[in-house]
C-alpha cells in the first residue's frame, strides 16, 4: 500500500531524464512498481502522469518505457517486451464489451482480452490498443491508430483505424 502512495506521488512529479533528479525519482518508481506490476525490470521508464487499473496483470520488460499520460487498463494480463518505446497519451484496454444479438449491450456483459506487445517495438501517440490485440517483434504503430484484436506480422509498420499493415520490412 505505501508502494502504491509512493509511486503515485512520484508519479505527479516532471522527470528530467538527462538531469540527476530525473533519474533519482525514475529509480523510486521502478522501484515501487515492481512490488505491484506483475512484473517490472529495474531499468525500465516510466514516466510521469501515467494512469494504471490492475497493475498487478502488467508485465514491464528491460528498457521499455510507457510515455507520458499513458493510460493501462489490465484486466487481463499486459505483456510489453524489451526494448519498447511508447510514446505519450497511449490507450491499453484489455476489457471489451460483448455483443449478444438483440440483447441490450449494457446486459451483455465484458470480456476480458489480454494485450501482448512484442521486443523492440515503437508505438506513436494517442494509439489506442484494444483488448486481445498482438503487436509482434519490430514493429512501429503510427500515432493515432486504433489496433484491434488481431495479430499483426513481425517488423511491419501499423497504422490508421482500425489498424492495418502499411509497410512490410525485412
Amino acid at each position: 500500500m505505501l508502494a502504491k502512495w509512493a509511486f503515485s506521488f512520484f508519479n505527479m512529479l516532471p522527470m528530467p531524464n538527462r538531469q540527476a533528479l530525473g533519474r533519482i525519482i525514475r529509480y523510486i518508481k521502478n522501484q515501487m512498481a515492481q512490488s505491484f506490476f506483475g512484473s517490472c525490470a529495474k531499468n525500465s521508464n516510466l514516466r510521469p502522469k501515467l494512469k494504471l487499473r490492475h497493475p498487478k496483470n502488467i508485465y514491464l520488460g528491460a528498457r521499455s518505457s510507457i510515455g507520458d499520460n499513458a493510460r493501462i487498463i489490465a484486466t487481463a494480463s499486459v505483456h510489453i517486451g524489451d526494448d519498447v518505446l511508447m510514446a505519450p497519451d497511449v490507450v491499453i484496454l484489455t476489457d471489451t464489451h460483448c455483443i449478444n444479438g438483440k440483447e441490450k449491450i449494457l446486459d451483455s456483459g465484458t470480456a476480458q482480452k489480454s494485450v501482448f506487445i512484442g521486443n523492440d517495438v515503437w508505438i506513436g501517440t494517442r494509439v489506442t490498443i484494444l483488448a486481445g490485440a498482438e503487436i509482434p517483434d519490430g514493429c512501429v504503430v503510427a500515432a493515432g491508430a486504433v489496433v484491434p484484436a488481431k495479430k499483426y506480422p513481425p517488423y511491419s509498420i501499423i497504422g490508421g483505424v482500425p489498424a492495418k499493415v502499411i509497410k512490410q520490412e525485412r
